[in-house]
């Protein structure tokens, strides 16, 4: 018997690995889910004190006196947005810092207090507007940390408040909302929460009834505030249902996960089916795993799963650097080339990409990212927005792969996959077969497909007939397949070995920092401080089980690659694969790709490592050592670097042909997160 499909399915203990796979294929998303995935490109906008005191993260106690965008212009976001093919934008209401950019009722710490329009302005409000005057949805981040309410002498964060009975809206003295409220006008309800709880839930009421219509709620996992405060995310999500039903609760919340870096890219195997803990309820969104796993949702993660839902990824990154405008960033502005890599590799990889483009202490976008916005849309929809494949036939007589038969000859060097997502994800495995030279040649293999796979061939290809075979699913599908020519697309790098892929030196003496550099940031390692750790230039490192021989430091001798996209051939064969590397600044992650001899590919976690912040490491990811600063020529020390490792499985009855480096920043700017592989080796 066929179970009916649900958002949640429960598993049970002794389920085998098929009727996991029967289970999850089972699981549909909502309505509300559905909307949002068919967004595909939504806006971020970082915007508050920290645009005029030139910090990512405030301290709460922050001069209010400061904030005075007099050229505040929320239209010209908005229009923008909308031309570049944004469906809705995202504005930081309150960041961890606390401050507000609507006068909130229940703080002083906010647009009321500050010059700007004599403290009666309405940041939030004004972009509502904007947004509804173009047709873009509006989204609302409200972080639950909050620096003020950590730091004021009558602040309620973390104070150790007894949870008592609560009626929300709690009305404030002359409050305008009274009427309304005791006339049913306006819904009331009643929770038991701490004063925390009571203060969050009072402002997620200001922005839902006040700004809205609303249609996604962005929940902030960081927390700066060193405090212990219990978040009542229940509450919340059952508050937010009654106001905005059709408002998706995203970070945390049961509707949209984070995908686990700020690089902006998807996983290789990005499923919206995840393996989640505990038994299904209707907020429940723990994951079976880490958020950060490259391995989310495989075989190994659904034999953890308590149940399955339907939880697809969001991929937050920003068109600069830092998350907030800083004037000194104006020249580090993401490339086309970069914006239209990271949309082939979130959108492009079953998930939505939310692009922080954040406005300037005049309160607006900055010539630089505007430029690059009427770029990047200019090129999205010359290269997506017509499909070359469109009057093509489909044929429908092979069992498990779909014939595109085009009426003439077409050049693609796109492919793209589509599910019907409304009746699951399905789809594990294909492959790409193109009729050349009168036969078929398979130019490429991947994996999951849901809404959306774009698959970049290896150079553009003319032909007038494509195949997809369907190589291994959960369920009957036949994906929808479209073709497009993208001139983005970079020609892939080739390298037949890895000592002829290494780029840039980067170990140095401190008292010569300047001999080495790892990819024009700038930064070198210490020499000292590696031997301080047991590390000798040029001799054996083991770790894992796994033994790694240190680059020699010779003068002149290039010692490490740079990961930028580059296939680097390496035969053999092995139970796992490892590296030693280093990430130059911030969060580095990226899924590496092995590829074998018989065409098949496997992800491999080789850039998961918070190189330099601490956190939670995925399996196989461990720190060797932590440097104690960046040598740097300017003598500037700042953030620890941490050199580590990562370590893989590999299928040992296959042949390694080669591996794939993710393209991870660009290398020109030192703020740009970059990683450097040093070493690599099998086992």
């Amino acid at each position: 018997m066929t179970s009916e499909p649900f958002p949640r399915v429960a598993v049970d203990p002794g389920d085998s690995d098929d009727e996991l796979r029967r289970k999850a294929s089972t699981v549909r998303p909502t309505p509300r889910q559905v909307a949002w995935q068919r967004q595909e490109l939504v806006a971020f906008v970082h915007f508050g004190i920290n645009t005029f005191t030139g910090l990512e993260c405030g301290s709460g106690t922050d001069d209010l006196s400061l904030f005075d965008p007099v050229e505040l212009d929320c239209g010209q976001w908005a229009r923008s947005l909308a031309d570049a093919g944004f469906r809705s934008v995202i504005l930081t209401a309150k960041h961890h810092d606390g401050f507000c950019l609507w006068p909130s009722r229940y703080t002083a710490h906010s647009v009321a207090a500050t010059p700007w329009r004599a403290g009666r302005g309405d940041v939030v409000r004004e972009l509502a507007e904007a947004a509804r005057a173009v047709g873009l949805g509006l989204g609302v981040y409200l972080s639950p940390a909050d620096l003020h309410q950590t730091h004021a002498a009558d602040g309620c964060y973390g104070n150790g408040s007894p949870a008592v009975e609560t009626v929300i809206p709690t009305l404030v003295p002359g409050d305008d909302r009274a009427a309304r409220v005791e006339s049913g006008e306006l819904p009331s309800f009643t929770y038991v929460v701490d004063d925390y709880n009571r203060y969050y839930l009072n402002q997620l009421y200001e922005l839902l009834t006040e700004h809205g219509p609303v249609g996604e709620v962005w929940l902030d996992g960081a927390d700066p505030t060193a405090t212990k405060q219990h978040y009542d995310h229940d509450t919340w999500f059952s508050m937010v249902r009654a106001l905005a039903p059709d408002a998706t609760c995203a970070v945390g919340g049961p509707d949209v996960r984070w995908v686990g870096n700020e690089s902006g890219y998807a996983r290789y195997s990005e499923w919206s089916v995840v393996p989640m803990r505990d038994e299904p309820s209707e907020f429940g969104h723990t994951t079976a795993v880490a958020e950060e796993e490259h391995d989310l949702a495989g075989p190994a993660a659904m034999r953890r799963a308590g149940h399955f839902a339907w939880y697809p990824a969001e991929v937050d990154v920003s068109i600069r650097p830092g998350w907030f405008h800083h004037a000194s960033q104006d020249t580090a502005v993401k490339s086309l080339p970069r914006l239209m890599d990271l949309y082939r590799h979130s959108v492009g990889r079953n998930a939505v990409l939310l692009l922080n483009v954040p406005p300037d202490r005049r309160g607006r976008f900055a010539d630089p990212d505007l430029a690059r916005l009427t770029e990047f849309g200019r090129v999205l929809r010359e290269a997506y927005g017509v499909d070359l494949a469109a009057d093509a036939h489909t044929g429908e007589d092979v069992p498990d792969s779909v014939l595109v038969e085009l009426p003439q000859p077409r050049t693609f060097n796109v492919v793209g996959l589509s599910e019907d997502i409304r009746h699951g994800q399905l789809v594990e495995s294909f492959a790409v077969d193109v009729w050349l030279s009168g036969a078929w040649e398979r130019v490429a293999t991947g994996t999951t497909v849901g809404h959306k796979r774009l698959v970049s061939l290896p150079r553009p290809l003319t032909s007038h007939r494509l195949r997809v075979r369907v190589l291994a699913s959960r369920g009957a599908v036949r994906p929808d397949v479209s073709l497009m020519l993208d001139p983005t697309v970079p020609a892939p790098v080739v390298h037949d070995s890895f000592a002829a892929a290494r780029d840039s030196r980067g170990i140095s003496s401190d008292d010569a920092p300047g001999i080495a550099d790892l990819g024009g940031t700038g930064v070198s390692l210490s020499a000292q401080a590696l031997a301080a750790a047991g590390i000798v230039p040029g001799g054996p490192v083991a770790h894992g089980g796994l033994e790694f021989r240190w680059p020699d430091t010779a003068p002149g001798e290039p010692d490490n690659v740079r990961a930028d996209g580059q296939t680097i051939t390496m035969s053999g064969s092995g139970s796992r694969i490892g590296f030693l590397l280093l990430g130059t600044a911030d969060r580095s992650f990226g899924p590496g790709l092995a590829t074998y001899t018989d065409g098949s590919r496997q992800e491999i976690p080789l850039l998961a490592l918070d190189t330099l912040g601490e956190g939670d490491y995925p399996a196989g990811a461990h720190t060797i050592v932590s440097m104690p600063y960046h040598n740097r020529p300017d003598g500037r020390a700042d953030r620890p670097a941490r050199v580590g490792w990562c370590a893989a499985p590999l299928d040992p009855a296959r042949t390694l042909e080669s591996i794939t480096l993710p393209r991870y920043g660009e290398g020109t700017n030192p703020e740009e997160p970059g990683v450097h592989v040093f070493a690599v080796t099998l086992g």
